[in-house]
């Protein structure tokens, strides 16, 4: 790609943005015109507080947008030509992906944070200065309506207290890389470079997580979504931080899958993307760290064989570390190992899905009492009756799995449903997968446990496991008792 055939288009784009500015921009320096114009007028006239208000926030934004849009500008000129140079190496198209050096997000949302608080409470609360007056001697409902707004603006102070607090606590952070970039199928190690005041005796959470993020709608009802493909956890205990050039050294060290999707930015409104997550609690604000990280394919990522190679010798379930507790029941019984999934084991999801449920209920309800076309109210409804569906499984839907001289399977409700017993002859394979999420690229998956047949048919062992460790061990145990690792070796040796 040539950076010059690139240039006269952000050139139209940072003339359109500054033409769409400069009517605020103009705007706000007239109305602080009027405003210094007031300062000095007698007392009784019109307060200077106004015009200085709507001064600040349409120059704000109308300058904000210029300087964003010059910024945005060079940019994309430098993003243009880091392609150019090295259209097959676009872990290059980074400055601190090149660097191995990734920085940290969190100096970005702080700043998002705090542009965010003050053009919420630069609004909100002149706003409810004027309504709230004169609501109140009507004596209406509106009166504590408007306070709404303002106390929205106290909540987004604090958070941006909090988050400056964390920035100057823990410092500039960032995530030093043993080798760029990740590749697909090998190892991914590294450490992170932070400041601790106060040792996290209970050590530091670490998160990789494949994300797809992607936008839907457009305009106002233009929404950002982040689905969670794969994740993987570990925990650094306090006795594996060693000092570092900030302060202290946290290593990294995961496998990522041969099967991994790789970054790969599709449009604006589409990529893929790796996150490297870090938390722990400390006294005080705690630490929460997220870094985008680098993984592509590579001449170095595995090949078909390889691949085969190391699942046909994978660890078997005897070496997969045993939770120390459980969300489910395992235990023996007269027919086998059995493995029970009670109900209402996930409550604050279960809770969620029904305040969802009844959401879209009172709204669709609602609609049939108004002149809304009938096709609202009948989305609204189909919508409700799914959430509705999802919340009788995760309140009272239970999963019965005994393996012994065969699988026995029984999925319903309260401890009822269709037994159905399979043949380990059947049994193509048993694995997991991300089935639900709360959240976004870092919020919480949940984990499916599926069967597979030899003749393609799919049934479900386990539902919205919480726990990615506890997972893995039922996954490699049912496995094992199934016979499913000694197949498995058998084929790899042959």
């Amino acid at each position: 790609m040539n950076p010059a055939s690139t240039k006269p288009a952000s050139q139209v784009g940072f003339v359109l943005i500054c033409l769409f500015a400069l009517p605020f921009a103009g705007f706000g320096l007239f109305a602080l015109s009027q405003a210094i114009k007031l300062i000095g007028a007698p007392e009784g006239s019109q307060t200077f507080w106004y015009p200085l208000m709507f001064g600040v926030i349409f120059s704000g934004v109308g300058f904000g947008l210029m300087y964003l849009a010059l910024t945005g500008s060079k940019r994309y000129a430098r993003q243009q030509q880091l392609q150019a140079e090295h259209p097959a190496e676009p872990w290059l198209w980074r400055a601190d992906w090149a660097a191995g050096r990734v920085q940290s997000t969190t100096e970005n949302n702080l700043i998002l944070s705090w542009v965010g608080t003050i053009f919420w409470n630069l609004i909100s609360w002149p706003v409810a200065i004027f309504v709230v007056p004169t609501a109140v001697k009507q004596k209406g409902p509106v009166s504590y309506a408007a306070l709404f707004f303002p106390a929205i603006g106290i909540f987004l102070l604090v958070y941006a207290i909090r988050q400056t607090i964390a920035f100057f606590e823990f410092g500039k952070t960032y995530f030093e890389m043993a080798s760029v970039p990740g590749v697909i199928g090998r190892e991914l190690k590294g450490c992170i470079q932070a400041r601790f005041p106060h040792s996290p005796d209970h050590g530091v959470l670490l998160h990789l997580s494949s994300v797809h993020r992607y936008e839907t709608g457009s305009g106002k009802n233009q929404t950002t979504n982040e689905k969670i493909l794969w994740r993987d956890e570990a925990e650094v205990n306090s006795g594996q931080l060693c000092p570092g050039p900030n302060g202290t050294t946290i290593p990294v060290a995961f496998h990522i899958p041969a099967d991994g999707q790789p970054t790969e930015k599709l449009s604006v409104r589409d990529e893929f993307l790796w996150l490297l997550e870090a938390t722990a609690n400390v006294p005080g604000v705690d630490y929460h760290d997220v870094f985008e990280i680098p993984v592509f394919r590579t001449a170095a990522s595995p090949s078909e064989e390889e691949v085969s190679q190391q699942d046909a010798f994978a660890a078997p379930a005897s070496t997969v570390q045993r939770p120390e507790q459980f969300s489910i029941q395992v235990q023996q019984v007269a027919d086998g190992t059995e493995f029970y999934f009670p109900a209402a084991r996930n409550k604050s999801f279960a809770v969620s899905t029904t305040v969802f449920a009844a959401m879209f209920g009172g709204i669709a309800y609602g609609l049939t009492y108004t002149r809304a076309p009938f096709i609202f109210p009948v989305g609204f409804g189909f919508f409700a009756a799914l959430l509705l569906y999802i919340t009788v499984q995760m309140w009272l839907g239970t999963t019965r799995v005994v393996i012994g001289s065969c699988l026995t399977l029984q999925s319903g409700l309260l401890g009822g449903g269709k037994v159905q017993q399979i043949g380990f002859s059947d049994i193509a394979t048993i694995t997991d997968r991300i089935s639900a999420q709360q959240g976004g690229g870092t919020g919480t998956p949940y984990y499916d446990i599926e069967m597979t047949l030899r003749d393609g048919k799919r049934l479900t062992l386990g539902r919205t496991l919480r726990d990615k460790r506890e997972t893995e061990w039922l996954v490699s145990e049912m496995r094992r008792l199934a016979g499913l690792d000694q197949k498995s070796m058998t084929a790899g040796m042959a």
